[in-house]
């Protein structure tokens, strides 16, 4: 299984969308497709379940807090537990608005980067646990996953850490104002001191250039920056604003079922592929990056 995170510092480039309607496409392909909703904003959570989690209910920040506790016993919440089947065509694993104060939750671990990734990688190894089995007869893999996308919140800290650290690749959706460009030298830079410090294998997969309005006459002139300064780093996909992918996010809903006919599907099936080309996702889990910083 292949673990790539959708991540960006600046809020409204497209983040959950890209990470729903890419998963989406890798599933329509055939890739089965797990995705963790990360942000405590909660917009893939509100997509995927059409609102927000109860203050009781369990999502992926319980995953985190129990991760290293070693008693799994029913306080115990790997991401197994948590997975929640949609009619959507891939698995989802949900986020809480208290996932903002994570860093008070898990106080000074000296494990805390390594959370998500030891619970990203207990799905993996397919971790089985007495009191998962209806669970796991509930998943529809049965717990075998191709990817995992992780939708982070728009920030570089502890939560983003975590992602990064549990992270194989990273597709960062970028919008190309000069104020968005000039912040991706900071997630450049972090993401090097996660290479350096927690995780050697995570890469930069591709930025993607993303709800691109090419009416607007400064479009060009940003996406030719773009390529200029990060070259063969820039996806060879651009994907433009599209009405009817706001309508599918409102409805709860993927284009293929909301628009079936709109050239969006065969823009994220072409960012899948890519995706896949440059991480060599298989149907086993295998995945080796080619693409490096």
């Amino acid at each position: 299984m292949d673990t790539v995170s959708i991540v960006n510092q600046k809020g409204g480039v497209g983040k959950t969308t890209t990470t729903i309607c890419l998963a989406a496409a890798l599933s329509k392909l055939g890739y089965t497709t797990l995705v963790v909703d990360l942000d405590p904003q909660m917009n893939g959570t509100k997509w995927m379940l059409g609102r927000e989690l109860e203050e009781d209910e369990a999502s992926v920040l319980d995953a985190i807090i129990t991760a290293g506790d070693q008693d799994q016993s029913s306080s115990d919440w790997p991401l197994a537990r948590l997975i929640e089947p949609s009619d959507l065509g891939f698995d989802f694993v949900p986020a809480h608005a208290d996932l903002a104060n994570v860093e008070g939750e898990i106080g000074e671990k000296p494990s805390r980067p390594y959370l998500l990734r030891e619970r990203v990688k207990e799905v993996e190894e397919k971790h089985q646990f007495s009191y998962l089995d209806e669970v796991d007869a509930h998943n529809a893999s049965d717990g075998a996953y191709d990817v995992c996308l992780v939708d982070c919140p728009p920030s570089l800290g502890l939560l983003v850490v975590q992602a990064l650290t549990a992270s194989d690749g990273l597709i960062v959706p970028v919008s190309v104002d000069g104020m968005s460009m000039q912040g991706l030298s900071q997630l450049v830079s972090t993401t090097r001191e996660v290479r350096k410090y927690l995780n050697e294998s995570v890469e930069i997969i591709g930025l993607l250039p993303n709800n691109l309005d090419y009416r607007a006459g400064l479009v060009n002139e940003g996406l030719e920056a773009l390529r200029k300064n990060y070259g063969d780093l820039v996806l060879d996909t651009e994907v433009p604003w599209r009405s009817k992918i706001i309508e599918a996010s409102t409805y709860g809903t993927t284009l293929y079922d909301h628009a079936p006919s709109s050239d969006a599907l065969e823009i994220y099936e072409n960012l899948a592929q890519e995706v896949v080309s440059r991480t060599s996702v298989t149907e086993t889990g295998k995945a080796q990056s080619s693409v490096q910083q």
